[in-house]
């Protein structure tokens, strides 16, 4: 079953979110509040998606990555949502990382470079460096 060149329909939709809960250990959720509250960020745009998960581990962002593609479906990757320029909003299946993706894996100061997961935030990045005299700048 693909989702290319077809009119969307429930039916299609309910067996993507079916195929995502039983494959991720993270959260799906296609309802119409989580949809509207991802249909936006901080620009002018406004687009719904077909879906919102939120992945906990690296195995859940291949497992929905390889889901969408095999039923052909876009996927959106999104982080804090605080884009300016619409980056983080589209008909796709949104990956939010800003619940459980969000840590500072490493810091090494003596190379001068830090490693996150995706959904980190600018000002918590920033939180975890200033013991080691840093600041990172969008």
């Amino acid at each position: 079953m693909t989702l290319a060149r077809k009119k969307p329909s429930n039916d299609i939709y309910s067996y993507l979110e079916n195929e995502l809960k039983n494959s991720i250990q993270g959260e799906v959720n296609f309802d119409d509040v989580y949809k509207q509250m991802y249909s936006t960020d901080g620009s002018i745009y406004k687009m719904t998606p077909i879906g919102v998960t939120l992945p906990k581990n690296p195995d859940d962002v291949s497992a929905i990555i390889d889901i969408c593609n095999k039923n052909n479906t876009a996927v959106l990757p999104r982080g804090g949502g605080t884009s300016l320029s619409g980056q983080t909003v589209n008909s796709a299946v949104v990956m939010d990382f800003s619940k459980y993706m969000n840590n500072v894996l490493e810091i090494n100061p003596e190379e001068k470079y830090v490693i996150t997961e995706p959904g980190i935030t600018i000002d918590n990045l920033n939180q975890k460096i200033k013991a080691y005299k840093s600041t990172l700048y969008p």
